[in-house]
Order: C-alpha cells, then structure tokens, then sequence
C-alpha cells in the first residue's frame, strides 16, 4: 500500500512567473465619460431588474 499523498504539497513550490506579454494594460479610470440622464435611468432600471 502507498503512503496517501501531503494535500499541502503542491504549495511547496511556486509557480512559473508570467511574462509581461501575458499580463493586461490597465486603463485610466481618473477620469469618468460623460453620460446623460436616459442612460442613468437605462442603468439604474438593469440594475433593479426592469426593463
């Protein structure tokens, strides 16, 4: 009978590093778009589940 594996195992090792053409270019999020009141009231009505 083989001993049963240590659950804790596969943490005792790091992984890989990711290379820079793998990670995602972040967005300025500073400054808001303009919007306009139908488009507030589209909004608040998806988010409280009508129309």
């Amino acid at each position: 009978m083989t001993a049963p594996e240590d659950p804790r195992a596969r943490f005792r090792a790091l992984p890989d590093p990711v290379p820079l053409t793998d990670t995602v270019e972040s967005l300025d999020t500073s400054t808001l778009p303009e919007t306009d009141e139908s488009e507030d009231r589209a909004r608040m009505l998806r988010e409280a589940g009508g129309a």
